[in-house]
């Protein structure tokens, strides 16, 4: 789909002006691949009124090189725009190569780009943590390559960038960088490249041109179809049937409970490992209905999402209501963390739960070389949702998904259509013995203080 064309604010005059690539068949003529003419303003609303004026103007002037062969001398289309308000002029077409780039470095260019980035309406823990996100690729440049200055870097810097990330490593390990992890490293680089072309610093993006992305290949292998990265049905009823799984639901320190709690929620939600260890007290929320479910959002400084369709609210499965998941939340303070003992470190939240986790996998004997022992949950829920016959809008809904589809970004995903789909997953609670026997529940209603569980959560918690 074709951009529409719009005016182009100088980075340091803020003057706008009119920027259009010259057509290939008359470049021989005109002897530039750019044009360029100011529209003497600043102001946004002006230069739109401008813009249109010059752009026809523009237009006409390629018409007559077409029809002359030549350069037409001392035409109006060469008059200055009258623009009272501001002193700076340029009435003439300028190109990109009629004057000399400024020579500043890839360091420089990416604190103007962190300044621009500053405009977007976007929470400021947002940006400050995209800010660090790109700012570590292009360091991994700068260091790898070399502080050019930003004009002169081109495709063949960006090739020696991807040969050097091929043999870095991962962070205290001997494990090699994924070709996922570098294609995202040149993605983010990328970004920085664009505006820079976008604010006249360079004239093309040296990682488009280097079709770097081609060469690198593919971020993931090949998928066989024996290659199952969720958990069998046999499988989860061996784990949570654990004696040594049931007795963490009350364990202490670090992970504590956050060891019983994150496999069951991811079983029943597919969630991903840390958008469960960041939630706060306050997502898990009750709506109009009594429906009660998770909300996944970044919303706080240490709360991050994988990718804008993963913000989004799950309904809780009964499962976990009747398991006790309420208990968490129940007299805290709704700004406090579900799971406080849980302290993020570079492999976020949840990097202690899976370290404590593996081993017991081990133990119990379900790992399996290639599946995460944490992630598998969210395989298995994509799976037992086909299975159980959960429309594959509504799972990509629930785990967070994007299709793709732009009528997705239209209106809401219903709450109360998510909870009856979800109800359709089996019971593995019940499969594993978690749940109370009819005695323990005929006992729990006996008891005033479980009885009232669910009044004594906060009533902040219900929107």
């Amino acid at each position: 789909m074709a951009l529409i064309a719009q005016p182009f604010r100088h980075p340091d005059s803020g003057i706008y002006y009119l920027r259009r690539r010259v057509p290939d068949d008359i470049r021989p003529v005109i002897g530039r691949t750019e044009i360029r003419r100011s529209l003497n303003t600043r102001n946004h609303h002006e230069a739109k009124a401008a813009f249109a004026l010059a752009y026809a103007e523009s237009e006409r002037f390629f018409h007559q090189v077409r029809n002359d062969n030549s350069v037409p001398v001392g035409t109006p289309l060469f008059n200055a725009f009258s623009m009272t308000n501001c002193a700076h002029t340029k009435p003439e077409y300028e190109t990109a190569s009629s004057t000399k780039p400024n020579a500043i470095r890839l360091s420089e260019t990416f604190l103007r780009y962190t300044e621009s980035i500053g405009l977007a309406s976007k929470p400021a823990h947002v940006i400050r943590r995209h800010t660090v996100d790109y700012k570590r690729a292009v360091d991994r440049f700068i260091a790898l390559v070399a502080d050019h200055n930003i004009a002169e870097i081109g495709p063949k810097h960006i090739q020696d960038f991807a040969e050097k990330l091929t043999k870095s490593f991962v962070k205290h390990s001997n494990t090699p960088l994924a070709t996922s992890s570098i294609r995202l490293i040149i993605a983010r680089l990328s970004s920085v490249f664009s505006y820079a072309v976008d604010t006249g610093l360079m004239a093309h993006n040296p990682v488009s041109t280097s079709r770097i992305n081609k060469r690198l290949g593919s971020s993931k292998p090949k998928r066989m179809l024996d290659d199952d990265k969720g958990y069998e049905w046999n499988e989860l009823i061996k784990i949570f049937s654990q004696p040594e799984f049931k007795a963490l639901r009350h364990t202490t320190g670090r992970p504590g409970n956050a060891l019983f709690w994150l496999p069951i929620i991811a079983a029943y939600t597919g969630a991903r490992r840390e958008e469960i260890s960041q939630l706060y007290v306050c997502d898990l929320r009750q709506d109009t209905k009594g429906q009660w479910f998770m909300r996944i959002d970044d919303d706080k400084p240490d709360k991050s999402v994988k990718t804008e369709g993963s913000r989004r609210d799950i309904p809780l499965h009964d499962d976990l209501l009747t398991l006790g998941i309420l208990e968490l939340v129940a007299g805290k303070d709704r700004e406090s963390r579900l799971f406080p003992q849980l302290v993020k470190v570079s492999d976020g939240f949840a990097g202690i739960v899976s370290k404590a986790w593996r081993p017991m996998v081990i133990r119990w004997g379900v790992y399996r070389k290639g599946r995460h022992p944490l992630h598998g949950f969210r395989h298995t829920f994509k799976t037992l949702a086909r299975e159980y016959g959960i429309a594959k809008e509504l799972s990509d809904w629930i785990t967070g998904h994007a299709s793709g589809h732009i009528g997705d970004s239209y209106g809401i995903n219903p709450l109360s259509r998510m909870s009856e789909e979800i109800r359709k997953l089996p019971s593995i609670a019940k499969a594993a013995g978690l749940l109370p026997t009819a005695e323990e529940i005929t006992s729990e209603k006996g008891n005033s203080d479980q009885f009232r569980l669910t009044k004594d959560v906060p009533t902040n918690h219900i929107e």
